[in-house]
Parts: C-alpha cells; structure tokens; sequence
C-alpha cells in the first residue's frame, strides 16, 4: 500500500538570479547542505522510484517554477506569464501505448515520445510545368532568399520532376511541406504561381508572389509543440508534459533535454539518513 504523506507542498520560485532554483528543491546538484523538505516529500510521493526529476538552472523565458507533491506524484511546473507549459512529473507508472520508443542514452532508462508539433520553419514546395518554368522557379528562390513569414524562416524547395506528372508531385509535396506553389508556362511569363495547400480550401490561381505569401500569412498555423515525453525505470515514470506556443516552442525541446534530469533517489535517501532523519 503507498505510505500516505505528512504534507503536500507547492513551492514557487522566481527565475531572476537562481542558477539552480535558489533553494535546490528541485536541483540535480548533489545536496551539499543536507535534503530539503521538497527532496524528503519527492521520495515519500513515490517511494519505489529509483529516480526523481531534476532541473539544472533555468532558461530564457522561463518565468517561474512550482514544485509539488502528493501521494503518489510529484515534480514541477515551469511557467511563462503564470501558464504551465513543461510539467515534469514522478510516479509509479505510466501508461506509454500512443507512445513512440525512442533512445534514451540511459542503460537503465526506456524513453517514449507522444509529441504533435508545428515548427517554425515555412516550407514552400515549388513545381514547374517544364523546362521554361524551371528555369524561372530558380530565378524566383533566388530572388526570395532570407523570405520571412511572421518572423518565421521561408524554406523553398524546387521539384525537378518535371517529366512526372503534376498531380502525384503535388501529393508527394504535401506530405513534407505545407504549401506548393505550381509555376507553367503562363505563370513563367506573368511572374505568377498557382497556389495549394493541406488546407483544399486554400487554391489561388495565377496569383502574384506578394499574393501568394500574403495568403500564407493568412493561414500558417501557430507554432507548437505538445503532448508528452516518458522515461520508464525500476519502480516509477518521468513524464515531461508540454504545452508550448510561440518562440517558446521553438527552443523547449533542446531545452529540456539539457536543462532537466534524473536524480538518483537512493542518494537523497542516504543523505537524509547522515543527517538523522528516519526514513
């Protein structure tokens, strides 16, 4: 049966000025001065965990972090504008069937993935009819390098296919890009493109570029990145939780992969018990 806890606690601390948290509640440095009661509760929430989430020092645009525990889970939030968008949570299990396994670089860790994501990058697939329109696709990349879109990144890609048929080059480039752009020969002549998208409501035809982009503008989806990453070890889970938007989702992955990892519980045991606390 889990042991039922003294206390549930939530600390908050302010991101200005602490490396590792200030009070190292949730630091993965050893604990040098001795266990704090957030480490002590950390153990009791999930007592058959051989490991506990730990962060090394904060990141630009992370405002705040909130430790929690209670029976059965612990770990903590990190906030932007008082919103939650990384939760690393602890507990007994956790259930990783809509999951993707993925390497860990632990022995001794499994790690999954359930991740939905809209990058950053804008990718525009550009088909030619022929050899003319070819010729005036390369042109037009050149002429539009460094392109922004929302103060996104504009990614061109020419197919060169042009003895293919357009229909299954159109299909092909949206399963990678999200916009194509389809130049013939009239197209070469006027500076024009006919436009398509995932979205089949999204057609322009014999549009100028300045158009083309602006319908872009209109409809590129916001940048996100969400769903939830599991490592899986001897008695427990770590979920990390996202919900990130914005220039936050851009860097939050690369993030957390440096910022954030697993403490050893067995050391903040050992500690706690060298200071003559009874666990």
């Amino acid at each position: 049966m889990r042991r039922s806890l003294v206390a549930i606690a939530a600390v908050t601390f302010l991101a200005s000025g602490c490396s590792n948290l200030g009070l190292g509640e949730a630091s993965c440095l050893p604990p040098e001065r001795g266990v704090s009661a957030a480490n002590i509760l950390t153990i009791q929430s999930v007592p058959t965990a051989k490991y506990t989430p730990c962060l090394d020092e904060l990141r630009l645009g992370w405002d705040t972090v909130e430790w929690f525990a209670e029976d059965g889970r612990a770990g903590f939030r990190i906030t932007r504008a008082i919103s939650p968008f990384l939760t690393a949570t602890v507990e007994e299990s956790c259930n990783v069937a809509s999951a993707t396994k993925v390497e860990s670089g632990y022995p001794d860790i499994d790690r999954y993935e359930a991740i939905e994501s809209q990058a950053t990058e804008i990718g525009i697939t550009i088909i030619p009819s022929g050899d003319r329109p070819l010729l005036s696709s390369r042109l037009l990349v050149e002429r539009l390098e460094g392109t922004e879109i929302d103060d996104r990144p504009v990614v061109f890609t020419i197919d060169e296919n042009v003895d293919d048929q357009v229909g299954p080059r159109v299909n092909r480039a949206l399963l990678t890009d999200s916009y194509v752009w389809l130049v013939s020969e009239l197209d070469s002549e006027e500076g024009t493109v006919e436009l398509r998208g995932r979205d089949p409501n999204l057609v322009g035809r014999g549009v100028s570029i300045t158009q083309a982009l602006e319908l872009i503008d209109d409809s590129v989806p916001d940048v996100f990145y969400r769903g939830h990453w599991y490592f899986t070890f001897e008695g427990g889970c770590i979920t990390y939780e996202f919900n990130a938007k914005g220039r936050l989702a851009e860097t939050v992955a690369a993030d957390a992969e440096d910022a954030l990892g697993f403490y050893p519980a067995s050391v903040v045991v050992e500690r706690a018990r060298r200071d003559g606390l009874d666990f």
